[in-house]
């Protein structure tokens, strides 16, 4: 009967390390998301702010406009200006998103990684054949 309390208290003990290392996980994905958007927070704001900057700048243009002709010119850099932001924005959040993504990849096991890259190659092929 010992033996049985034994095993049981082994199974335990390896079903106790492996919740560990998945809450561990857990809490490695959770950090590496919020610091992902902090950033793109961060730069979303910075971009709300420069609009809005674009926006009364070109306000002020228009007050202080003497002929009617004027509009057209600065009605055309305003809208590059803020396609401008925009374009900026885009880019900014691409490379956040692929920089989070690079650091998943290259924080993930080994094994896991080549699993990855296993499976991708096989459905690649798959895709082809």
């Amino acid at each position: 009967m010992d033996w049985v309390r034994e095993v049981a208290e082994q199974n335990l003990d390896q079903s106790k390390a492996s919740v560990e290392t998945l809450v561990s996980a857990t809490r490695k994905a959770v950090r590496a998301l919020d610091q992902q958007t902090s950033a793109v927070l961060g730069r979303s704001v910075l971009a709300a702010e420069e609009t809005l900057s674009n926006t009364f700048d070109f306000l002020h243009k228009l007050v202080r406009m003497k002929d009617p002709q004027e509009l057209a010119q600065l009605q055309s850099e305003f809208v590059s200006r803020q396609a401008q932001v925009l374009a900026d924005q885009a880019k900014e959040f691409g490379q956040t998103f692929m920089q989070g993504n690079w650091q998943k990849l290259r924080s993930a096991p080994q094994r896991r990684f080549a699993s990855y890259l296993k499976r991708h190659d096989e459905a690649s092929f798959q895709t082809r054949g």
